[in-house]
């Protein structure tokens, strides 16, 4: 099971649905299958252009989770997967997801774990360095220094007290998956490489053998040694 499949089977049957931070819309239409309307909000303008194309029926709009272009207490469902980490206020983007939701809707939330081999992390492991190389101040012919505008944010990993913490009273935890444990950083890595140097984006690539390993180790139930955290919360 990867992590989109567990996420699904937690969806309740009805909607509205709003998916934060839905990139290019795929998964946002996984969400129709159970209820609608669905929305999905993102900052990427590219992605929402394709998404807007691929799924008319979808209601998709430029935003960031800090500020939810929705009225209070309107959805019956939100997803947030693999975006709270990006996010420049992950306390602030979960408060608008609270207010957007209803009394007894539900939120689905997954991040990046702190557990064992989080040290791995993909975009961490390139940001640091290339600040190495920042740091190294090494001369550039024609004048300045390579990388020395370089500048980046952490790729944030959370545990369960932390995400609880930030969920404060809003939400009462119902269900917690840890899962994943070395593959998972490993392949998100092979595909960060496949992004970086081929024309074509690695979810268009036909990576079966990849993404299969990547979903066996996601079912591996490490607990707290475990690369990914999902949490299935109902707003009180």
């Amino acid at each position: 099971m990867d992590r989109y499949a567990l996420l699904y089977n937690w969806l309740p049957d009805s909607g509205p649905m709003l998916d934060v931070g839905c990139g290019n819309g795929i998964y946002t239409s996984w969400l129709a299958r159970k209820g609608e309307p669905v929305f999905g909000i993102d900052h990427h303008m590219g992605n929402l252009q394709w998404a807007r194309t691929e799924f008319p029926d979808i209601g998709f709009c430029s935003a960031n989770g800090e500020h939810l272009p929705f009225p209070d207490n309107y959805f019956n469902a939100v997803m947030c997967t693999e975006v709270l980490e990006h996010t420049s206020d992950d306390k602030s983007t979960l408060q608008e997801i609270s207010r957007v939701t209803k009394p007894g809707g539900t939120l689905l939330l997954s991040t990046p774990h702190r557990g064992l081999f989080a040290f791995l992390d993909p975009d961490n492991c390139t940001n640091r360095g290339f600040d190495l190389l920042r740091k190294m101040r090494i001369p550039k012919p024609g004048g300045g220094r390579f990388f020395q505008n370089f500048r980046y944010d952490i790729h944030r990993h959370y545990s369960k007290t932390q995400l609880a913490a930030l969920l404060d009273n809003d939400w009462q935890i119902e269900e917690v998956y840890y899962g994943g444990l070395l593959l998972y950083p490993i392949f998100y890595g092979v595909e960060n490489l496949i992004d970086a140097f081929s024309k074509k984006r690695s979810y268009w690539m036909d990576l079966k053998t990849l993404r299969r390993l990547r979903a066996w180790d996601f079912s591996l139930r490490c607990g707290k040694l475990s690369y990914n955290i999902a949490l299935k919360c109902r707003k009180l």
